[in-house]
């Protein structure tokens, strides 16, 4: 296993103060990470872009959910974002979510594009007229609540539990009524939930983002257009244009950034998307970029929120966790720019 990286001996020696790019007040970065719980013999047989340092581990690895948990806390990591979708309960509940995580915490984001994909409702998107698509993700959200929310392991802000709702934009048909009634049924169950949609992409559709208390994106990353070659430059473009939209609407602006991608190792399964290889710099001038659209939490000023694309999507090949092909590159810069706390 690769040594310590230089950041983190330097904030041991006390040389490193932390963040470099924060804003005036900001005393605290919530820093997001998608999470993957769903390794074993068989996902590592799809394949993969790279090779973890902990080999092709299996998700209830209590040995590998302990060096995550270990690297989160070390790198300023706040939470992991798991994809769910119920299949992974069992997965979700006896590991990560069951794991000493010190300082990190966890929340989870309903794929829905997975979720509704096993129910053959096809690609997005997503028409909730169907009572089949409706009261699926009506219940299994009212589920999430009565199963998750109570975890002392959960991430709440400001005491309020955090969900994440994936591709919010894809949603057709009496969504919003969707969203509404969630809401409504799960601050009857006692929690005030913080969703954060999925809906910032290179539309600009913003129908909808008032339901939500904060809008995000998964993934800033398209296939075709914008030119990738100046990918840095339109996502600037994209989230300057959606930040002015959400802020100005009173809502919480969760910027994204992408470290790579290489699902060409999924190439029999789908067409693969152009490979996105970040150089070091690259990776810096995207995160100087992503730093610029921090926003402060409404009614908690002194913090404000990130995400980062992925911790551990190894066949996709867009995580931070240390690998054989990039060491510990990627996971350094967080902490970098954006804390350790």
């Amino acid at each position: 296993m690769a040594a310590i990286g230089l950041t983190s001996l330097l904030a041991f020696f006390g040389l490193f103060e932390g963040k470099i790019y924060s804003k005036p007040g900001i005393e605290d970065t919530i820093v997001y990470s998608d999470y993957y719980p769903w390794y074993n013999d068989a996902s590592w047989e799809r394949g993969h872009s790279n090779t973890p340092y902990l080999g092709l581990y299996d998700s209830l690895d209590s040995r590998v959910l302990k060096q995550h948990a270990e690297w989160a806390n070390q790198y300023g990591i706040d939470v992991f974002k798991i994809e769910y979708v119920p299949q992974l309960d069992n997965n979700i509940i006896d590991g990560i979510l069951n794991t000493d995580l010190g300082n990190t915490k966890v929340c989870l984001m309903y794929d829905s594009l997975a979720r509704f994909l096993t129910l053959k409702k096809g690609l997005p998107p997503y028409d909730f007229n169907d009572p089949e698509v409706y009261n699926t993700f009506v219940d299994e959200i009212r589920q999430i609540a009565d199963i998750y929310f109570s975890n002392p392991n959960y991430f709440t802000l400001n005491g309020r539990p955090v969900l994440w709702i994936y591709i919010t934009r894809e949603m057709s048909g009496i969504w919003k009524d969707a969203i509404k009634q969630v809401r409504k049924e799960i601050n009857e169950k006692g929690y005030d939930v913080y969703i954060v949609g999925d809906h910032i992409w290179w539309d600009y559709n913003y129908d909808g983002i008032e339901l939500f208390d904060a809008i995000g994106v998964y993934s800033p990353y398209p296939a075709d257009p914008p030119d990738l070659g100046q990918l840095e430059k339109n996502i600037n473009v994209l989230y300057s244009r959606w930040y002015k939209k959400v802020v100005g609407s009173g809502i919480d602006f969760i910027p994204t950034s992408i470290f790579g991608y290489n699902d060409e190792c999924l190439s029999n399964e789908r067409p693969p998307m152009p490979v996105l290889s970040g150089t070091k710099q690259e990776m810096e001038k995207m995160l100087m970029m992503v730093s610029g659209y921090l926003d402060p939490v409404n009614g908690a000023k002194n913090i404000n929120q990130v995400s980062h694309m992925t911790f551990n999507e190894n066949q996709e090949g867009s995580g931070v966790e240390p690998s054989e092909e990039w060491g510990y590159s990627r996971i350094e810069l967080i902490p970098k720019y954006f804390g350790y706390n």
